[in-house]
């Protein structure tokens, strides 16, 4: 009997395998739909609508960036991960629907690890702590010191529940034995804004999201969370050589199809993006954004998404965080 399954499992491979690979060797004939699973203005937003330009190029068919938004991400990832495995719905994400905030909620639609190919990780990037110049604290110590005086009157966002700008600003606040109002919003654009426009204090962000506000004085930086001072900007300070060697994290950003999408396309996919990467335009633009090019595998994409899910995990059962 297993030897007939056998048979039966191996001709239905060699019935299959033509067809798959003439899909691949077509692909793309039509237009690729790339989801951004947050709103316009954030750093996925910001680095999607650049590489969808670039991919266009190379693919040689329009790659259209969609916006769809809600539950810090949820909503877009599970879009992708339902969608057909044909190569036309894509998945441009942050770290927090694909691995970092999945611990924090009791049910999440989809399998990180099943519903996904991973294509590729594109870019890391430095997350910097931001509050609107007309904020009372100008350093690390003066906030702790204001926190502590006035507990909840600190106003923080979080652009997106579970995300790792979240889960810091939580850890912040708990190894300070402080409390802020915490905010939330459906991602970075809007957090951004309210900021400029006073209603929030704080915001711990992706420096392509802001670096042009700190430029102009907007806003103002106060720590950058990297291994080490942002070039972007050198005379902010770091977390850790302020005392927090512990608050060292790189926000990363991954491109990955609906699970089952033929292994030519994924590789087609993963050409074309570390072409792009590889460009001297490009490593330029993500230099000037606060981000790094991160070209490779689609299988170091997922140890990538692997090895943070367990990380963050340990991160969320440390700091007691929910989602609402």
């Amino acid at each position: 009997m297993r030897y007939l399954k056998g048979l039966l499992a191996a001709a239905v491979f060699a019935l299959t395998l033509p067809a798959a690979l003439a899909q691949a060797s077509s692909w793309p004939d039509r237009p690729v739909k790339m989801i951004v699973p947050f709103p316009p203005g954030g750093t996925a937003d910001i680095l999607g609508r650049f590489l969808a330009q670039s991919l266009s190029t190379h693919l040689g068919k329009a790659v259209v960036v969609e916006n769809k938004s809600g539950a810090g991400g949820l909503i877009g990832a599970d879009f992708v991960a339902k969608a057909a495995p044909d190569g036309y719905t894509l998945l441009m994400s942050s770290a927090g629907p694909l691995g970092v905030a999945l611990a924090l909620y009791p049910k999440v639609p989809y399998d990180i690890l099943k519903d996904f190919a991973p294509v590729a990780v594109v870019a890391e990037a430095q997350m910097v702590l931001v509050s609107n110049p007309e904020f009372k604290a100008h350093t690390l110590k003066e906030l702790v010191d204001l926190s502590k005086a006035k507990p909840m009157e600190v106003r923080a966002a979080i652009n997106a529940t579970g995300s790792m700008h979240h889960l810091m600003t939580e850890m912040f606040a708990t190894h300070n034995g402080t409390k802020f109002t915490m905010v939330p919003y459906r991602g970075s654009g809007p957090a951004i804004m309210d900021m400029l426009a006073g209603h929030i204090d704080l915001d711990v962000e992706n420096l392509p999201a802001v670096a042009e506000y700190v430029k102009l004085g907007k806003l103002r930086a106060i720590a950058t969370l990297g291994a080490e001072r942002a070039p972007q900007l050198p005379d902010v300070p770091t977390f850790k050589e302020l005392g927090y060697p512990e608050f060292v994290a790189a926000p990363w950003f991954a491109l990955v199809a609906p699970a089952n999408t033929p292994a030519a396309i994924v590789g087609k996919l993963n050409q074309a993006v570390n072409a792009s990467l590889a460009e001297p335009d490009a490593k330029e633009w993500l230099a000037k954004q606060g981000a790094n090019a991160v070209p490779g595998t689609p299988q170091q994409a997922a140890d990538k998404i692997r090895s943070e899910t367990v990380r963050w995990a340990e991160i969320v059962k440390k700091t007691g965080v929910k989602a609402d």
